[in-house]
């Protein structure tokens, strides 16, 4: 076997056992999860929640009115992973897909590396790209609008170019867990962070959802 030949198959071998090592350090988060805490579950105390001057005041303008939630429209990221209603997660090669109950979201995480594009609308959803690091999936969530709150409680978000929110999930046994941690400067002096748990349910289901804006989010 000539050189050239002993060179390509060391590197297809080396390249086919890092994939085999990646494949394995994907962890396998399908199926049906439900909640396993409160509503707010993980949501600091307002006395812990360091806003800023700007942040403040925005806070203290929020009304129920400005609730994206109460007019039946779903509620951004990360609140609406603290929500008791189960999801479905589907993983395929290219993006792993979070479908909820709630509002019946459809989330697509992108797992091949793509970047948000120049011209997406920023939404409550906004575009998220995630990658592994062992068997924690990690997930970057940018372009989201200023009615993406944090909590019922009108917690606020900006909404500027320098905003994302980084969530962090992983499995143990029939449990998975999620921190998320907000960034955003304008309204915050550090990251708002927020947690929750989920159980595996084999027989789960998801049910319709329905809300009435004649009578706010009443499930």
């Amino acid at each position: 076997m000539g050189i050239g030949r002993v060179v390509l198959a060391v590197a297809v071998t080396a390249g086919a056992i890092h994939l085999s090592d990646v494949a394995r350090a994907q962890a396998d988060f399908e199926g049906i999860w439900i909640p396993d805490h409160p509503p707010g579950l993980g949501q600091p105390p307002l006395s812990e929640v360091k806003l800023t001057p700007a942040g403040r005041a925005e806070f203290e303008r929020f009304g129920p009115e400005n609730d994206p939630s109460f007019r039946c429209i779903m509620p951004g990221v990360p609140r609406g992973l603290a929500d008791p209603y189960p999801i479905e997660i589907v993983q395929q090669d290219h993006q792993i897909l979070m479908l909820h109950e709630y509002y019946h979201q459809v989330r697509r995480v992108f797992m091949d590396g793509r970047e948000a594009p120049d011209h997406w609308v920023p939404s409550l959803i906004g575009y998220s790209t995630g990658h592994w690091e062992g068997e924690t999936l990690v997930v970057r969530t940018t372009h989201m609008s200023p009615d993406n709150y944090m909590s019922i409680s009108g917690l606020p978000f900006s909404g500027d170019d320098d905003t994302y929110v980084i969530e962090h999930y992983t499995r143990s046994g029939d449990v998975l867990t999620f921190t998320a941690e907000v960034l955003d400067p304008t309204n915050y002096e550090q990251p708002y962070v927020t947690t929750g748990r989920w159980k595996l349910a084999p027989n789960g289901e998801i049910w319709e959802y329905a809300c009435d804006p004649d009578f706010g989010d009443v499930g």
